[in-house]
């Protein structure tokens, strides 16, 4: 068999290798150049010198660390990320070493980079500030306390025309809105897992799905204030006790409160226990409501309440070590029961009581 030599080769493979060749070479020197411009960059970057690798940190007046930052040359950038209780227009955040020091007036949401020079080894740090939550923009805000001030106006101006029947209807709507809002907002989340992550995941500041949760929470809230008042009236109507439905508006306060203070602001952890109020709701009619001919709604008092009451198996391994979003679901999911089951059986009674009259 004779030796295959280069000059033998076809045309067209020759032109294929030369091409080969040429695009090779373009990568690599665009490549050089990527790194070569990466590296300006680093150096034009704000600098400051240190000998120790622990930093002071200040942010403001509300906030000082002494050598709360520790210099990890390893992470490019090492980020700092702040918030603020309420929206402010400027800040001012200053990282303080040893033998050195820099000021930054920062604004929400941007990003603030400089290098601390430690042994000549360089440390990229990046300050983060988180965009202030949607409904903390006071046009919005005051659009929205605007909006629910007057819905508090009709409601009382109206609250004899409205039939009790048609406010209990909006327990179906509310559950079914909740768990729309969930899935959706999930998905434009674009990296939430339901069995890890926690529902306020899908609002927090910064994330592709914060506005439309924020937005869709408060139409749960307002649609789920309405359904609590035919709850208290239908229980009135009835002679029942009305302390499980105050209790009951504890849930359209929290998805406000969520709204208005999302995951990331300081606040939004504010009404945690809020939600066992919510569970002692579901469960003091089976105590208070005996001998009323509600022995359906009493059970289902009783099985949302257990199904709510899950929740504590978050300090169960693995439950809430791993798949809080699952733990969290259980509340969420007897919360659902609970509300589908006062709006059946309400119903049903205040339409049995008008068939008798």
């Amino acid at each position: 068999m004779s030796e295959f030599n280069r000059e033998d080769a076809p045309a067209h493979f020759q032109i294929f290798k030369f091409s080969n060749c040429t695009t090779m070479r373009f990568l690599v020197i665009l490549l050089l150049i990527g790194i070569s411009l990466f590296a300006n960059a680093q150096q034009n970057l704000p600098t400051i010198k240190a000998s120790s690798d622990r930093v002071d940190i200040r942010v403001g007046d509300d906030y000082f660390s002494k050598g709360g930052w520790i210099l990890e040359p390893a992470k490019d950038p090492d980020v700092f990320s702040i918030g603020s209780k309420w929206p402010y227009k400027a800040k001012k955040v200053s990282f303080i070493t040893d033998i050195d020091s820099i000021s930054f007036s920062v604004d929400p949401g941007n990003k603030y980079d400089f290098i601390v020079l430690k042994s000549n080894v360089p440390c990229h740090i990046q300050i983060q500030t988180r965009a202030d939550p949607v409904f903390q923009k006071k046009q919005i805000l005051t659009s929205l306390l605007i909006g629910l001030l007057m819905l508090i106006i009709v409601l009382v101006a109206i609250r004899n025309s409205i039939n009790t029947k048609l406010f209990l209807s909006l327990g179906y709507l509310v559950a079914a809105l909740f768990w729309i809002m969930t899935f959706a907002s999930g998905y434009l989340h674009g990296n939430y897992n339901h069995f890890k992550n926690v529902i306020s995941d899908l609002g927090a500041i910064g994330t592709k799905s914060e506005v439309f949760t924020s937005c869709f929470l408060v139409v749960i809230a307002v649609v789920n204030i309405l359904f609590c008042i035919g709850f208290y009236r239908a229980s009135k109507e009835n002679r029942l006790s009305v302390i499980p439905a105050v209790l009951s508006f504890a849930m359209p306060f929290t998805m406000i409160w969520a709204a208005i203070f999302p995951l990331g602001n300081e606040f939004h952890s504010a009404t945690g226990p809020l939600p066992f109020l919510v569970i002692i709701s579901s469960i003091l009619p089976y105590f208070l409501w005996k001998g009323n001919n509600l022995k359906g709604l009493r059970t289902v008092s009783l099985i949302s309440f257990v199904l709510m009451m899950l929740i504590l198996t978050r300090f169960i391994k693995p439950f809430g070590y791993h798949y809080e979003g699952l733990v969290q679901r259980f509340f969420y999911l007897g919360w659902t029961v609970w509300t589908v089951g006062v709006a059946y059986y309400l119903r049903r009674r205040l339409q049995f009581e008008n068939l008798k009259i």
